[in-house]
């Protein structure tokens, strides 16, 4: 026990503090890293690196097999970059809109944050019941100005009537998104961008594309209720949950905003 406590001392001694600062740097951002990729396929493409370096390791006692990668590494790689095109391009957005410090989170408090939920979830299955199409916006960490300057400035608090009356056909602010920040709906008639994700379904129509679109560049919640079917679903994080029920759709954005406002907790706590 006095021997290992005497390497562990000698250790601890050893260690500089730009050596300690050095790991720390490297280990944050692998997880930046990996948030990012969370969720798409690029998670596919870091286990696949992983799995190609770790036989790269084995392959320097393995002289053939080493001979063998050196000349499919390099054009695998290009290859890799072609095919994962889109979600490099997604992660780069996501990394310039955020950066690898984490942003200010809470757009809900929680006093509000209950009540907004309830308001959204009312008018989605008020939409759906009256077969009016829906785009809800909830933003969360990421500021969307780039999104809501492409609508009209509402500046309402968030209510079942504002919402239903914006997405009423004949009013000229239903073609579009609202964004919601905290209680406040911020604009209407906003445009998102759509999905380029390779291999979608040709029925997605073209508001699932749009939020699906918002969902992989940010981190914002939308929810989308179908003119067609009346269907309500939840984009997030780059997937969509289709065919939602009043009380599950409940329950996940609880259970999104409830996390958000876990991590600010923990965010705030380790300043």
């Amino acid at each position: 026990m006095t021997e290992l406590w005497q390497i562990l001392t000698n250790l601890a001694i050893s260690v500089r503090f730009l050596d300690a600062l050095d790991v720390l740097i490297v280990a944050y951002l692998i997880y930046r890293v990996l948030l990012l990729a969370r969720g798409t396929r690029a998670m596919s493409l870091l286990r696949g690196v992983v799995l190609v370096l770790l036989v790269l390791l084995v392959s320097s006692w393995l002289p053939t097999l080493r001979f063998i990668l050196n000349a499919i590494v390099p054009v695998a790689v290009i290859a890799l970059v072609v095919i994962f095109q889109p979600e490099l391009r997604m992660a780069l957005e996501r990394l310039g809109r955020t950066g690898f410090l984490p942003a200010p989170l809470g757009s809900l408090s929680e006093e509000s944050g209950p009540d907004v939920i309830g308001e959204v979830v009312e008018a989605a299955a008020t939409l759906a019941e009256k077969g009016y199409g829906a785009l809800m916006v909830l933003e969360r960490a990421q500021p969307l100005v780039d999104i809501t300057r492409t609508g009209k400035t509402i500046s309402g608090r968030v209510s079942v009537e504002l919402l239903i009356t914006i997405f009423s056909p004949r009013t000229p602010l239903h073609d579009g998104a609202v964004v919601i920040r905290g209680a406040q709906v911020l604009a209407a008639s906003c445009v998102l961008p759509h999905s380029e994700r390779p291999g979608l379904s040709t029925e997605t129509g073209m508001r699932h594309r749009a939020a699906l679109g918002l969902a992989e560049r940010t981190d914002a919640v939308i929810v989308v209720v179908s003119e067609e079917t009346g269907n309500i679903s939840l984009a997030f994080n780059g997937t969509l949950s289709p065919a939602l029920q009043r009380s599950q759709l409940t329950e996940r954005l609880m259970e999104l905003f409830e996390a958000q406002r876990a991590e600010r907790r923990v965010f705030f706590w380790r300043k």
